[in-house]
């Protein structure tokens, strides 16, 4: 993915560049082919969202990671393919998440 990508409901005021692709929806199963993002990759306020499986391929991220206020999500195994993250790594606000187990491949933050 060229530029930034947002999966989730927008809860703030902030406006994004142009480069931001939206998905106002939780995770869908067609990002399964997505291996990089170039920018940003934000998770956000989903509401059904349990796993993130669907990113089972993502093995970089160019900018920040935020997985933040997502009320059903309870695991981030799927992330295990990732090494690099370019950015900051945030991950906030997730009451039934218990766990990082999936984020041990990362090498570079």
């Amino acid at each position: 993915v060229v530029g930034d990508l947002r999966f989730g409901r927008d809860i703030s005021l902030t406006s994004y560049d142009d480069d931001w692709h939206f998905v106002d929806e939780d995770v869908p199963v067609q990002a399964s082919g997505i291996r990089c993002v170039e920018g940003d990759l934000t998770i956000t306020n989903t509401t059904s969202t349990v796993d993130l499986s669907p990113l089972a391929n993502l093995a970089v991220i160019g900018g920040d990671l935020d997985i933040s206020i997502n009320d059903q999500l309870t695991t981030l195994t799927a992330l295990d393919s990732i090494t690099t993250i370019g950015g900051d790594l945030d991950i906030y606000r997730n009451a039934k998440l218990t766990t990082l187990k999936g984020l041990d491949g990362i090498t570079t933050v």
